[in-house]
């Protein structure tokens, strides 16, 4: 009896294993495609899996055009207008170290061939400098232009694989972005027409400001 339930619990053991394997087997080099929105706008992407790696190749894009937000400088409103556009190239590597889970490390390089934001401000109302009252037209308006490097290294973790074992899967990444420091553009017109001497100074407080986050969600089908 005890020989008979021996040889029961291998035959079972060896035909769980076997289906695993082939299981995991029938998973690899699938292909997929996936559209994603985030704070790099919104992408798509073609994927391939090789075990517990995931390499996809993604086109994203993200424009903001003239978003208005009235601030306060030196006591007085200034009306500014916020405007940005990038698009980009990326290559991605995902690991997923866990058989039994979708969590995954990524890594990847991004082509960035255009990465800006752009801001312009002009006071909202008329200034008064003692007895002398000046519009916002005498005063004049700032200028301020920030352009990133064209590659952009970056990393983060997640849950969900770029090739989903099922017929349609849904990821979350985060993480960041390495974007170097910006190259600055800072003039005005009229009364700020000598604000470009300012532009070493603002270089370097913005040195700091070489990280930008990554937050996606991703919806893919596998295809095969």
């Amino acid at each position: 009896m005890k020989i008979s339930l021996i040889l029961f619990y291998l035959l079972l053991g060896s035909t769980l294993i076997g289906y695993s394997q082939s299981d995991e087997a029938a998973y690899e080099n699938k292909f997929a495609v996936g559209l994603s929105l985030g704070t790099s706008g919104g992408g798509i992407d073609v994927a391939r899996n090789f075990s517990r790696f995931n390499i996809a190749l993604g086109f994203n894009y993200l424009e903001v055009k003239d978003l208005k937000r009235t601030l306060t400088v030196q006591g007085e409103l200034m009306d500014t207008k916020l405007s940005t556009s990038a698009f980009n190239i990326d290559l991605k590597a995902e690991y997923l170290p866990f058989k039994k889970s979708s969590f995954k490390l990524f890594a990847g390089i991004a082509y960035l061939p255009q990465s800006n934001v752009e801001v312009k401000g002009m006071y909202a109302n008329q200034v008064q400098v003692g007895e002398l009252v000046f519009t916002q037209e005498e005063i004049g308006e700032i200028y301020f232009k920030g352009d990133w490097a064209n590659f952009a290294p970056y990393f983060g973790l997640g849950f969900g694989r770029a090739v989903p074992k099922r017929r349609i899967g849904v990821a979350f990444d985060m993480g960041v972005y390495y974007m170097g420091n910006p190259k600055v553009t800072f003039t005005g017109t009229n009364m700020f027409s000598d604000l470009n001497s300012q532009e070493e100074q603002l270089q370097k407080n913005l040195e700091g400001y070489s990280w930008l986050p990554i937050l996606k969600l991703r919806l893919s089908y596998r295809i095969n």
